[in-house]
C-alpha cells in the first residue's frame, strides 16, 4: 500500500539522512534496524517518484519517537520533532562567506539506478564487456541501465548485485573468462577488503574492470588494484575520486569448464619415467641396500 504523497520530495535522501543521523553506517543498517530482511526495500526509494509505505512510515515512527514524519513526507521544517529551524536573513552578515569545496563521502556510497521486476523485485542486471566504455557513462542513466538485459538468480536476494562479463586474461587462472556476480559496496573504507575481488568502475582501470584490490583509500587515498595475471598485466594505483562504483564479486559463472586432460597426461607421463628410471636404477644395483 502507498501513502498519497508528494511527487518532487526525495525520499531516499531523507531516509539515508534518518539513517546517518541516528548513527547507522548507512541504509543496510538503517533497514536492519528496522527488521528488515534486506535493505531492497529502503532502497526502491531511490527510483523516481517512489514513495514510502504506510509500513515504512509506521516502522520509521516507532522506531524514532522524535522522528517528525511531516518533515519526511514534506521536506519542510526539521528532521526532529519540536527542533528549532534558523532560518539566515539576507544581508545580515557583514563578511563574505565562501562554501568549501565537498569531499566525496566514501564510507556512504549509495547506488544510483536499482531495477526492479514486475513483483518489485530487483533485478541482477547484465553490464556486457563490449559496453564497458557506455556503463562508464551510463551507470548513473536509468534508459541505459533499463536497456541492458536483467536476471534473477537463487540465493542472490539479501542485497544489491550486478553481473558482469569477464574481460581478457589480466583475472586467469582465477577468473578465466565467463562472468561474475557483484554485490553493491557501500561502504568503500569498510567494506573493500584486502585481496579480495571486486569490480571497480572507473576510468582509470586498463584492463578490466574486475581486480583484486588492496585498500588504502584511508590512508593513502589510493585504491589498490591487482591482476591475478600479474606477469602481463601491471598493478595499478586508482584515485577513489575517479571510481563510480564498487561491486565485490560473490559468484563466478563459466560456460568453458577447463578440460584437465593435459595436465593428467603430463602426470601419466611423469610417473612412467619415474617407473623407468627406478626400474634402470634397480638394473644397475645403484639404490642403497636396506638392512
Amino acid at each position: 500500500m502507498q501513502t498519497n504523497l508528494n511527487k518532487n520530495s526525495n525520499f531516499f535522501e531523507r531516509t539515508l539522512e534518518i539513517a546517518l543521523f541516528y548513527g547507522f553506517s548507512g541504509i543496510p543498517e538503517l533497514a536492519k534496524a528496522l527488521g528488515y530482511s534486506s535493505p531492497e526495500k529502503l532502497y526502491r526509494l531511490k527510483k523516481e517518484n517512489a514513495k514510502p509505505s504506510v509500513d515504512i512510515l509506521q516502522d520509521l515512527s516507532n522506531k524514532f519517537e522524535d522522528l517528525d514524519l511531516n518533515w519526511y513526507i514534506t521536506g519542510q521544517g526539521s528532521l526532529q520533532k519540536n527542533a528549532k529551524v534558523i532560518t539566515p536573513v539576507s544581508g545580515s552578515f557583514s563578511m563574505n562567506t565562501t562554501i568549501a569545496e565537498t569531499k566525496k563521502d566514501y564510507s556512504n556510497v549509495t547506488p544510483t539506478i536499482i531495477t526492479v521486476d514486475s513483483h518489485n523485485v530487483d533485478n541482477i542486471v547484465l553490464v556486457p564487456h563490449k559496453l564497458k566504455a557506455g556503463y562508464l557513462e551510463g551507470y548513473n542513466n536509468e534508459n541505459f541501465i533499463k536497456k541492458l538485459p536483467s536476471f534473477r538468480m537463487p540465493g542472490l536476494n539479501n542485497g544489491l548485485f550486478r553481473m558482469f562479463e569477464i574481460e581478457g586474461t589480466s583475472m586467469f587462472p582465477t577468473l578465466a573468462g565467463g562472468y561474475v556476480v557483484g554485490q553493491f559496496v557501500e561502504n568503500w573504507i569498510t567494506g573493500i577488503k584486502d585481496n579480495r575481488i571486486y569490480a571497480v568502475i572507473s576510468n582509470e582501470i586498463e584492463d578490466g574492470l574486475i581486480k583484486r584490490c588492496i585498500n588504502k583509500i584511508k590512508k593513502y587515498n589510493n585504491l589498490i588494484c591487482k591482476s591475478d595475471n600479474r606477469k602481463n598485466y601491471p598493478t595499478q594505483n586508482i584515485n577513489p575520486e575517479s571510481i563510480k562504483e564498487v561491486w565485490e564479486i560473490k559468484l563466478h559463472l563459466n560456460f568453458q569448464l577447463p578440460d584437465p586432460a593435459d595436465i593428467y597426461d603430463k602426470l601419466a607421463d611423469l610417473e612412467g619415467e619415474v617407473s623407468s628410471l627406478r626400474e634402470i636404477v634397480t638394473k644397475a644395483n645403484l639404490l642403497p641396500h636396506q638392512k
